[in-house]
């Protein structure tokens, strides 16, 4: 039994046919169709079951790969330590950050630390606040830069910075000609909704945002991501309040940001596990994700800002 052979049969079962899982490996139908067979002959059992073009696990195939996928993994694991050996890798870090600062801030965070610590792997876990939660409540992350963090037993959150909401509209938009939005301004406009459960909004709640304009608006689009909010900014009929962080990224398309009242601001934080709250490299990647915020929102004059 080959780690060759497992790696063909778990890319089988989550593929559906030889073909796909081929084409994952670089090898032909018949080879990874050898591999399968060697492996049924290894464990004594018919790992597969033909579905019309397909093939689906047998019952004993399934009881297999539960396990399987499970080694397989973990050898994968075992690969990567010994390549970070012979590297003379000093320690990882899994950082779970949410996608937008880990698009806008994380490229310069990262530039910065590395210079001070070469050999440290970093893990980049991008994952929406309730991910980051997850990950720390199962101990999957070490370092998280996020927003929406709850209290937990063992974890240490802190605020680092605090950042405004903005109005983002095509700059062929009418508000575009406004230099100052406010809510009674969107009455009569598509303003995108918030999801009831999104996490972009402090206090999840559109009540303070759209007060003097309840009912006033067409909400047909609801989104909860931010980069398909911005995105969707390119239908010249919509308007997005929004966290600034994307705002660069699509300023090349045309959208332009004017600032919003009543102003309503998201507190960005750090999550650590108690015991790593004073390991110096943690302290200092905390410090590279400052500076960069801090740079990000002087850079494109947004209104982001550091808190001491």
């Amino acid at each position: 039994m080959t780690f060759r052979q497992i790696h063909a049969f778990i890319l089988v079962v989550r593929f559906g046919t030889f073909a796909a899982a081929a084409d994952h490996m670089g090898l032909t139908q018949s080879g990874v169709s050898r591999l399968i067979t060697e492996l049924s002959r290894n464990v004594g059992f018919e790992l597969f079951d033909r579905v019309g073009r397909g093939v689906r696990p047998t019952a004993r195939g399934m009881a297999f790969f539960k396990v399987a996928e499970g080694v397989y993994d973990n050898a994968q694991t075992l690969q990567r330590v010994a390549a970070e050996i012979r590297e003379d890798v000093d320690d990882r870090i899994r950082l779970a950050c949410i996608p937008t600062l880990a698009t806008a801030v994380l490229p310069a965070a990262l530039e910065e630390f590395h210079a001070k610590y070469p050999n440290v792997f970093v893990d980049i876990l991008a994952q929406n606040p309730q991910e980051v939660i997850s990950s720390f409540s199962d101990r999957k992350a070490d370092l998280g830069v996020t927003l929406g963090f709850c209290q937990m037993d063992g974890v240490h959150n802190e605020i680092f910075a605090k950042a405004d909401y903005i109005l983002a509209v095509h700059k062929d938009h009418v508000l575009a000609r406004l230099k100052k939005i406010s809510s009674k301004d969107l009455a009569g406009h598509e303003v995108m909704g918030f999801e009831n459960d999104s996490v972009l909004l402090p206090n999840d709640d559109e009540t303070l945002l759209l007060a003097d304009v309840s009912g006033k608006t067409s909400k047909r689009i609801w989104c909860q991501t931010s980069w398909v909010r911005y995105a969707l900014l390119s239908n010249k009929r919509y308007v997005n309040v929004a966290e600034p962080f994307s705002f660069p990224i699509f300023a090349k398309h045309d959208i332009v940001a004017r600032p919003f009242s009543p102003q309503v601001t998201t507190d960005l934080r750090f999550v650590m596990h108690n015991e790593k709250l004073h390991i110096p490299m943690y302290q200092d990647l905390t410090a590279s994700f400052r500076s960069s915020v801090e740079h990000f929102g002087l850079e494109h004059d947004l209104p982001i800002y550091v808190t001491p």
